[in-house]
């Protein structure tokens, strides 16, 4: 693993403790296995956000409530039989097919338990986002066993909740796989771009409405890949945690000290109408990066799981022999 790999995402991290998804392996036989209610066979305890949870051993039809397991899934070569429509930053590209012949069963926040159950799915995966209902957890295990992974504070955990989500179905190995394959994508990057990286300063932002747009942290989606890889931030984000802060566009001088700014784009590099208006501010004009030339769209900027980990890998090594 490399030196500086985010916490969370490591196998000794997410192995460690008897709190982890994968301590517990309960083989017991379930009783019934009636349509969508387990399938009948082993299960196997793990922890969910509300605590320990009864899952099918080799769950089958898989229905996802978030975008973020999803996408961990298709990382390791598992379609789900449903999704939730993907809200944020877009679908990597290669991904984009299999994507939209996944059937939709709502949004995060708006889920069609009718269309959930058409499934007949014997595991519910998904992530207790902000704002949900208290008894989200209740009314799909009324469905199928389900396991709801904690949201963490810090964005940028989408690689431990990949691997906790390649454990559910039994594909840890692979998701290991691919946490190693982006640890030395991060640390090719480190050696080979060293003395730029020693030498420059990197700021993210995306627009927002009302006047301000945000500057994100190492901690948040793609900053946590800036950070693995060796990058260092300006003084407003580094060593912060959380997702970013929030700025006027008169208060945009305080990035003046970053040598590169990189702003919001989509997975195929497409810019929001916010994040528009603040490229266009003549204040933000004038930030030093800015207005050397050195400014950046980032696509895959809300990276949200290992694979997109690896495209942002791979934009950044075209970006760094520019600067």
């Amino acid at each position: 693993m490399a030196p500086h790999a985010r916490p969370g995402l490591s196998r000794r991290g997410f192995l460690a403790g008897a709190g982890g998804v994968a301590a517990t392996l309960a083989l017991a036989a379930c009783s019934g296995g009636g349509e969508g209610g387990g399938g009948g066979g082993a299960t196997r305890t793990v922890e969910g956000a509300g605590g320990p949870v009864q899952i099918p051993a080799n769950p089958q039809r898989i229905v996802c409530t978030d975008f973020y397991t999803t996408y961990a899934l298709l990382d390791v070569g598992v379609t789900p039989s449903g999704t939730a429509q993907a809200t944020l930053g877009g679908v990597l590209p290669e991904y984009q097919q299999v994507y939209d012949g996944i059937p939709k069963v709502g949004t995060p926040t708006a889920l069609n338990f009718e269309a959930i159950a058409a499934q007949g799915p014997d595991l519910i995966l998904g992530t207790l986002v902000p704002n949900l209902p208290a008894d989200l957890g209740a009314q799909l295990a009324g469905i199928a066993p389900t396991l709801l992974l904690p949201a963490a504070a810090n964005p940028g955990s989408w690689g431990e909740r990949a691997l906790r989500t390649a454990d559910a179905v039994n594909r840890l190995p692979q998701g290991e796989q691919l946490e190693a394959s982006y640890d030395q994508h991060a640390q090719r990057i480190r050696e080979q771009f060293g003395p730029t990286l020693a030498r420059t300063r990197w700021a993210l932002v995306r627009g927002s409405s009302g006047g301000v747009f945000f500057s994100d942290y190492p901690t948040s989606w793609s900053g946590v890949v800036l950070a693995d890889s060796g990058f260092a931030f300006g003084q407003f984000a580094a060593g912060k945690t959380g997702a970013g802060g929030r700025l006027s566009y008169e208060q945009a001088t305080q990035l003046d000290d970053c040598d590169v700014v990189l702003h919001l784009a989509d997975t195929r590099g497409g810019v929001d109408a916010n994040t528009q208006t603040l490229l266009a501010q003549p204040a933000f004009q004038q930030v030093r990066a800015v207005r050397e030339g050195r400014l950046f769209p980032l696509p895959n900027y809300y990276c949200s799981h290992v694979k997109q980990g690896e495209a942002v890998q791979s934009y950044l090594e075209t970006i760094l022999p520019r600067v």
